[in-house]
């Protein structure tokens, strides 16, 4: 199912599946969504006795048959909601038991006309064959990340809700310099418009005091200098978030991810990807996969494989040796830029 269709549904222009699965990336669409869709199935009175929450997977079986069999208390529907059930990964490790999805694959041919279901899922494998399930019976919304040119124009449409302006390429700045999704960055607007007060410019001045870019952004940048062989752009880098009170061990993962993202980018362009498929395959946004495109092209493929493989050699000794965790970082970066 598209936005469109479901934005026709909530203003009652189409009637409304038993059951919707509402995941993807950007949480502050998807709860937005979610929200109207509960205020939409939700019944107008006794909503202790007819709405049903189940969090996590594992959740009783029994009490789900109760609260679906159940006649809904003086009202005509009731709604059950799950959150992160998992049954929409056919892997038994990272998704629900088995049970669980035998369960559902039977209970989702019957579900009564007074009952609506939604799941809220952090992810799902969309080879499940109970996903496709719900797809020919209810209602599968993915809520991935928007493309750059879309959310740098909601980025713009966001401050005008606000009173304010913001130019092109610092509503584009935003956007690489905050966490992925909606989420963060109308947090960095709210904040922003509130620091500016009457004056309705947002400029890039405001922005650089204001945001502070996330570890992860300062990292890559990191990584780069690394691999460029510029040692004292890369320990400058390192000392300015040793300074800003930044422990190690919140340095290293971003190292090891950034670096690991960017030969996965390499291999994936060499196979033939495009940046759509970079993105679903890679779990990022847009900008991170443009960061990524752009400069995986200027190392070799040895060259990440090797820097990988010295981060991951760096994190294991630094849970077995009682050497300073800032002079082993040091070193490391020192060594290989």
């Amino acid at each position: 199912m598209k936005i469109d269709e479901l934005k026709q549904i909530l203003k009652g222009q189409k009637p409304a599946p038993r059951v919707f699965v509402l995941w993807g990336e950007e949480a502050h669409l998807k709860n937005y969504y979610k929200k109207q869709l509960i205020d939409l199935l939700s019944p107008d009175v006794m909503e202790d006795l007819n709405i049903f929450r189940f969090d996590g997977k594992n959740y009783s079986v029994s009490l789900v048959d109760e609260a679906i069999e159940a006649l809904p208390v003086m009202s005509d529907k009731k709604l059950l909601l799950f959150t992160d059930s998992y049954i929409f990964k056919p892997d038994g490790r990272t998704g629900a038991k088995a049970e669980y999805r035998d369960y559902w694959t039977k209970r989702l041919t019957d579900i009564p006309d007074y009952v609506s279901i939604i799941f809220d899922e952090s992810s799902v494998d969309k080879r499940s064959g109970l996903l496709k399930q719900v797809d020919k019976e209810g209602a599968c919304l993915e809520f991935a990340f928007m493309g750059e040119e879309e959310m740098v124009g909601w980025t713009q449409k966001l401050f005008a809700t606000m009173g304010k302006t913001i130019s092109l390429q610092d509503a584009r700045y935003i956007n690489e310099i905050t966490p992925a999704g909606m989420m963060a960055v109308r947090r960095e607007a709210e904040k922003l418009s509130a620091y500016v007060g009457e004056r309705e410019e947002i400029t890039r001045t405001d922005i650089e005091r204001l945001v502070i870019p996330t570890i992860e952004g300062k990292v890559f940048d990191m990584v780069g200098a690394m691999l460029c062989k510029n040692t004292d752009a890369a320990l400058r880098l390192l000392d300015d978030l040793f300074k800003s009170n930044t422990e190690v061990h919140a340095i290293l993962p971003p190292l090891i991810y950034n670096a690991d993202k960017l030969m996965q980018t390499k291999l994936l362009m060499g196979a033939g990807a495009d940046k759509s498929q970079i993105m679903s395959k890679l779990k990022i946004s847009p900008f991170q996969a443009s960061k990524y495109m752009r400069d995986c092209a200027k190392y070799s493929q040895s060259q990440l494989k090797h820097l990988v493989q010295r981060l991951a050699e760096t994190d294991g000794y630094l849970k077995s040796h009682s050497m300073s965790k800032d002079v082993l970082v040091s070193l490391l970066v020192s060594e290989f830029s």
